[in-house]
């Protein structure tokens, strides 16, 4: 009986739920205990792949009572469009839906693996046209891709293993992938996790592989880079990218410093434009004060006149006895004589 009483007691508590715990501070407060930043912002402006592109919409906004509230908005739009701007920015693919920076292939050519069969030489086009690119898989497109920007980059026809070789291979991989993303996501917008992370995968070691290039040969990595058309931007640490504080503490000392800087220049500008003015008048208000101080000059000569002080129409100049004053019987006069009472 005892037993059944402990085995039955706790369905009788009023205990609250769990759940209630964990949300009555946030209906009290009425906010999360985290801010909730949309990570899968759709981004569809091609100017977002600069690195700078929010800084300098910072730099842009107008300095009113609601300036703070506009950086806030804006830290959260470049928190949402880091992702997209990640998987696609480096290769400009953000707003760029018609070919992907994929080259242009004929696809009546041969399939890679059939270009070298002899008895495909002599064959009818209606033969050559079953082998073909337009009538294989998309790996023989794929393969034609990777191909076409091997050869673009790599040192030699025989080169299949250098940086550049990778780098040119890694990045057709990672523009075919991309296209293959917005085409599922064109049916169904939830987004195919099993290959995206795949592409993340493929794009650090992209990143890697450019890094090895750049360390090794520069004048090398300036060539890839320009005839695959990456943008290579080296990535922050971790120890370096600000909070939302900080971030929005740094653009608005960097404002202050510019509109400084520009009221300074506009002053400046303002006053070479109007110098030669400015110095005329201050010379004519001095040449007016030189008048007054000799008139004032004057006025103090007569009075001194006046109170008999000074002589006036003194003619010459007043010197002093040099000849007394530095005879050796005076200055003996001086160092050791005594008045005799």
């Amino acid at each position: 009986m005892i037993s059944r009483r402990l085995i039955f007691a706790p369905l009788i508590w009023n205990v609250t739920p769990i759940a209630s715990i964990h949300v009555t501070s946030i209906n009290s407060k009425g906010r999360a205990r985290i801010p909730f930043y949309n990570k899968h912002h759709k981004v569809t402006d091609p100017a977002k792949q600069d690195p700078d592109y929010f800084e300098k919409k910072a730099a842009d906004l107008p300095l009113d009572d609601n300036y703070l509230d506009a950086l806030e908005l804006l830290w959260k739009e470049k928190i949402g469009s880091e992702r997209e701007v990640m998987m696609k920015g480096s290769d400009n693919l953000i707003g760029n839906k018609t070919d992907y920076g994929l080259p242009q292939v004929d696809t009546s050519q041969l399939r890679y693996a059939y270009r070298h069969v002899d008895e495909l030489r002599d064959a009818p086009e209606s033969v050559k046209r079953i082998f073909s690119i337009e009538y294989g898989e998309r790996r023989d497109l794929s393969g034609a891709w990777k191909r076409t920007l091997i050869d673009s980059v790599n040192k030699h026809k025989f080169d299949d293993s250098s940086l550049q070789v990778k780098i040119a291979w890694t990045t057709t991989v990672i523009r075919s992938w991309t296209s293959l993303v917005d085409m599922f996501m064109a049916k169904n917008p939830k987004k195919p996790v099993w290959i995206t992370h795949r592409l993340y995968l493929m794009i650090n070691y992209r990143r890697k592989l450019l890094r090895l290039l750049r360390e090794q040969d520069e004048a090398e990595f300036e060539r890839v880079i320009e005839e695959l058309k990456i943008a290579y931007h080296v990535q922050k640490q971790p120890e370096h990218i600000k909070t939302r504080k900080a971030w929005s503490e740094h653009q608005l000392k960097l404002r202050i410093e510019r509109e400084k800087e520009n009221k300074l220049d506009t002053l400046h500008r303002t006053f070479m434009e109007n110098r030669d003015e400015i110095a005329a008048d201050i010379d004519e208000k001095l040449q007016s004060l030189e008048i007054e101080e000799e008139n004032i000059k004057k006025r103090l000569e007569e009075i001194s006149i006046i109170e008999g002080k000074k002589v006036a129409n003194v003619v010459g100049v007043y010197q002093p006895k040099v000849i007394e004053e530095l005879s050796e019987t005076v200055t003996h006069s001086l160092l050791f004589g005594h008045d005799s009472k």
